[in-house]
C-alpha cells in the first residue's frame, strides 16, 4: 500500500494534514474559532489547504506535491550530522 499524505477534517472540526498510514501523529493541525467558522460560511477546508501551501511555499518555493516535499524533506533531515559534546 501506498503512503500519501490527506487533509482531513475531524468530528471536532479541527483540520489535519497527516500520513494515510498514520492517523494518529498529524504533521499539521488547523483550528477555526467559532467566529472564523462563521466568516468562512464551510469553506474551512479550502482555506486550511491554501494555509497550508503558502507555509510550505514560504520556507522552500513552489510546491506542487505535498508527498514529494515532506519527502525530501525528511530525507534531508535524516542526513544532517548528529555532534554531541
Amino acid at each position: 500500500m501506498s503512503n500519501y499524505l490527506e487533509l482531513a477534517q475531524l468530528p471536532d472540526g479541527s483540520i489535519v494534514l497527516r500520513r494515510s498510514d498514520d492517523h494518529d501523529n498529524p504533521i499539521v493541525k488547523i483550528d477555526f474559532s467559532s467566529e472564523s467558522k462563521e466568516f468562512l460560511q464551510g469553506q474551512e477546508l479550502a482555506v486550511a489547504k491554501e494555509m497550508i501551501r503558502a507555509g510550505i511555499e514560504s520556507v522552500s518555493g513552489s510546491v506542487s506535491d505535498f508527498d514529494e516535499f515532506f519527502d525530501s524533506q525528511k530525507e534531508r533531515l535524516s542526513k544532517k550530522p548528529v555532534i554531541l559534546h
